[in-house]
Parts: C-alpha cells; structure tokens; sequence
C-alpha cells in the first residue's frame, strides 16, 4: 500500500509539471522576441563619423543569405563607381633603328684585294611602337591623371572609354621626376571623374583597390584587385631607367601587373589615394609588391602642370646622405636623424650661403630633417627664390646659415647643355683628362704632364688609329699636350684637317707615334 501511495504522488506532480509547461508555451507565444534576440542576419556594425572610423560609401551594403540582393561584398559599389572613370591609354610613336646590313662592307682588304667598291650601309628603318596602359579622370571637362612613363615621347595618344568611345588626347605637361603626366581630351560631354583622397590620412593596413588596364593585349580592361597598404613612404628604389628624384611610394600587395601603369588605387570610399606605377618581380607578373605614388603628390604636380605646363621646384645644390647608426657614431652624432652633406655645386645657393661637404643638416626652416628623401622634398616644396635657413652641424658645434633657393628646372637645363657640349668635345673619338700626380700613383706609372685617355668611341679615327684606354697623350701634331685644355685648343683648330694628325702617345714605359686619320 505505501508503494501504491507513492506511486500516485508521483503522476500526480508530472501532470501538474506538464499543466504549467503548456500555460507557459501559451503564454509565450502572444510576446515578441526582441530584434537583437531574432535569428535572422544583421548588417554589419559601422561606426558613425563621430567615431574614429568613418563610415564608407559602402556602409549601405550588408552581408545576408546567399541569393538575397545585398549578399555582395562591400567592393561591389567601389567598383562600379571607379571603373567607368577609368581609360585605356594607348600612346603610339615611331622610332628609328639601324639593322644590321650583312652586304655592307668598307674594308681596305675587300678594296686592295677585291678590287670591290666601298658601299654604304642602309638608312635607318621606321618602326611603330606602342605602349599600353591606363589612366582616370579628375575633372569633368576631360582631365586625365596618368604615368610619364606610359606616355614619354608619344606621338599620337588614343584614349578609350569605358562605353569603348576614344579620344585623342594632347600631353598638358609631363613631369619626369616624379613619373606622372597630365591629359586632357577635347569632348563636350561630362566625364565620369574620380574623387581625390588624402593620402597622408591612410595607414599600413588600410583597404587598397587597385583599378586598371593589366595585359591589355589580352583584352583585360578595367580589372579590379583588392589587397592592403602594405607599408609608406617607400623610397629609393630603382626602376631600370625610369628612376624618378622624388619617391615616397605606397606600397600594396593588391596585384598590379603590366599595363596597370596611370591607373588608380582607391580606398574603401572610392576616393583615389594613389597611382599604380611600378611592381617588383621576378617574373614580369605580380607577387604582391606593387608602388602607387600618393596623390597628394600628384595633386600638386596636376595642379601646377594644368596652370603652367611645367614643374618649378627649389634647388639647394648639393648631394644629401642618409645617416645610419655606424656613420653617426663616426661623425659624433647623438642619433642618425639628419643629412651629411656629400658635394657642393659649384656657383649654387649651397655654396654661396657656406654649406660645405661634410655638413650634417638637422633643421630646414626649424623643422627636423629626418633623411635625404624628406630634405629632397623640403627643398623642392619650397620653391624656387624661397629664402630659407639650415640649423647645421660641423666639427661638434652647431650653427644656423642663410639661402636662397635657385630654381631647379634651370639648373637641369643648364647641366643637359653642359654635358651635350661635352659629349661634343670628343674630338677622333677621345674623351680626355688632365693627368695629374695623385692619378699617377693611382695608376702605379711615372707622372708626365700630359692628358690621359679616359674612353675611346668603338670605330671612331682613334680606335682605328690603335689607341688605347689610358694612354698618355704627350703631343699632337708635334705641339706639347700638357693639360686638357691645350687638348680641347688644338683640337679647335685641327677640327677641319683631313689628312692624318700625328700623335705622341706614352704606353707604360714606352713612348709612340700613332697617326689617326679624321673620318
């Protein structure tokens, strides 16, 4: 009878337990569930501009269920805003070579003993170049941001739109040194152009997009790579023959390739913070290290090429070193910050304030100079006839000196004069220097007053003539050659001669005639 009785008590608690689990599902199920309790999927949390974040233009975009019509990632809408802005450069231009001509001869053996006439080589042959690459719009009325490299001595310059329309464009101004070019194209129409960002603002790590025109032969226009900022300020870095003064590149790992040259790197806003340009590879194609110059620069640059055509940038006049730690332990610095002075222009505004070779500058206008890159930078922003001061260090003590700078475009101009008159001092085929003592024992050979032979042109009258690569030139045409420039007069006046010319040449220990015959 007890367990009958516990038996009862038992079902009768089940039946009251289930009574009141039904009264609660009943209950229950007149309420709401709150949202942030609800199983279905949220967009993404974005800070407001109140935050440290912005928000992008993308922000409207939010991860659902595949198949729902926001199921995209946040770069769909950078896309489909940037690429439209984004052109096709094509830059055609005809260059001149000489091949090699196999029936042409002018050689004593086939005359003497041949009895064959002398001919001439072939003229030089024309040939059609093409170089492919991109560009985008920063203005409405047809302005286009690209590489100088992609245009550089273009004789025709087609651009082609996104909707596959093309224009031709003419160059507004090129600007070597920083490897950027400006164009603009004749159109009525309102072009789709690009928001320019703030370089200065963006960090290691930031979202990176790249836009452009890779392998165009292959047809890819407009393709768009994602990656990140993978470092700044990157400098020093050398492209062949493309090697622009003015580097501070940012650096990605969003793939570029060939043909991406001009075309822009943007944002997660849209906004351009840069300008593809150059990749390190081992193959031709991407591995993930890519260079954009900053817009910020390019901003300047297009501004000024728009208004005048030209760059104007302040010249110092010397040639700034970076510091490491082992060279300022040798110099007595408390830290490697600063630039050594290397070299001193003649007749420059360094010289004329009192700058001297071995300088360490720490200070321009009273602020810190950091590295050569920087001090270039400095100089140049300044402008040309901007008065500025140096906080200088030499021998332990520090002192502050006074310039004004020149204008670096003329000095260009005047050195490229200076080095075309050179080249056309060569006289026979010879390029020489005064011979001096401290050359002599250099060299481990007896010092003579004379001028050495620093380079011959291959098949010129002094290579025929048997000349050779440091030679001592005593005399010519029996007058004593005592320095370069009793080198550079008789050449002067022996410059119409067509008969042979006498030289007096020293070759180690034993002395020469050789008679070269003008061409």
């Amino acid at each position: 009878m007890k367990t009958i009785g516990q038996l009862k008590g038992l079902v009768l608690i089940i039946v009251i337990a289930g009574i009141c689990i039904l009264a609660g599902m009943v209950i229950g199920s007149s309420l709401s569930i709150p949202d942030k309790l609800s199983a279905q999927s949220q967009a993404p949390i974005i800070p407001t501009e109140s935050e440290p974040f912005y928000q992008p233009a993308v922000s409207s975009v939010s991860i659902n269920q595949p198949g729902s019509t926001n199921s995209h990632s946040p770069f769909v809408v950078v896309a489909q805003k940037v690429k439209p802005a984004v052109v096709n450069i094509s830059a055609k231009s005809v260059v001149e070579e000489q091949y090699p001509d196999f029936f042409y001869f002018d050689d004593e053996i086939w005359r003497r003993f041949f009895g064959l006439t002398p001919n001439k080589p072939s003229e030089p042959r024309r040939r059609l170049t093409e170089s492919l690459g991109s560009g985008f719009f920063i203005s409405p009325d047809g302005y286009i941001l690209t590489n100088n490299h992609v245009i550089r001595g273009a004789d025709d310059i087609i651009v082609r739109l996104s909707n596959t329309k093309e224009f031709k464009a003419e160059v507004v101004g090129a600007d070597t040194e920083t490897d950027l070019a400006l164009l603009k194209i004749d159109t009525d129409e309102n072009m789709p152009y690009l928001e320019l960002g703030d370089s200065d603002s963006i960090l290691v790590g930031d979202w990176a997009i790249a836009v452009g025109n890779p392998f165009p032969q292959l047809g890819l226009d407009r393709t768009v790579t994602v990656g990140v900022v993978s470092a700044l300020g990157r400098s020093g870095l050398m492209f062949g023959s493309d090697n622009p003064v003015y580097q501070n590149y940012i650096q990605t790992d969003a793939s570029i390739n060939r043909g991406n040259s001009g075309g822009p790197l943007v944002n997660i806003y849209g906004q351009v913070i840069g300008i593809n340009s150059a990749i390190v590879s081992t193959s031709g194609g991407n591995i993930g290290i890519g260079f954009a110059i900053p817009i910020n620069l390019a901003k300047k640059v297009a501004d000024e090429l728009k208004e005048s055509g030209v760059i104007s940038r302040g010249w110092l006049g010397i040639l700034p070193g970076n510091i490491d730690n082992n060279m300022a332990e040798a110099l007595d610095l408390s830290s490697p910050e600063g630039v050594l002075v290397e070299s001193v222009e003649p007749d420059s505004p360094a010289q004329e304030g009192g700058l001297k070779v071995g300088d360490v500058i720490i200070e321009f206008n009273d602020k810190k100079v950091t590295n050569a890159q920087q001090f270039r930078f400095l100089v140049a922003d300044a402008g040309p006839g901007a008065k500025i001061s140096l906080k200088v260090i030499r021998d332990g003590r520090t002192k502050t000196l006074d310039f004004k700078l020149g204008d670096r475009s003329e000095f260009l101009e005047i050195a490229s004069s200076s080095k075309k008159e050179k080249s056309e001092t060569k006289w026979l085929g010879l390029s020489v220097s005064t011979f001096n003592r401290q050359l002599a024992e250099k060299l481990g050979i007896d010092f003579e007053p004379s001028v050495i032979i620093e380079n011959i042109e291959p098949g010129s009258p002094a290579d025929d003539a048997g000349l050779s690569v440091r030679d001592l030139i005593i005399e010519i045409d029996r007058k004593p050659v005592k320095t370069k420039g009793d080198f550079l007069k008789i050449a002067d006046k022996l410059k119409d001669r067509e008969k042979p010319i006498l030289f007096l040449i020293k070759r180690g220990k034993n002395t020469l005639f050789k008679a070269v015959k003008p061409e």
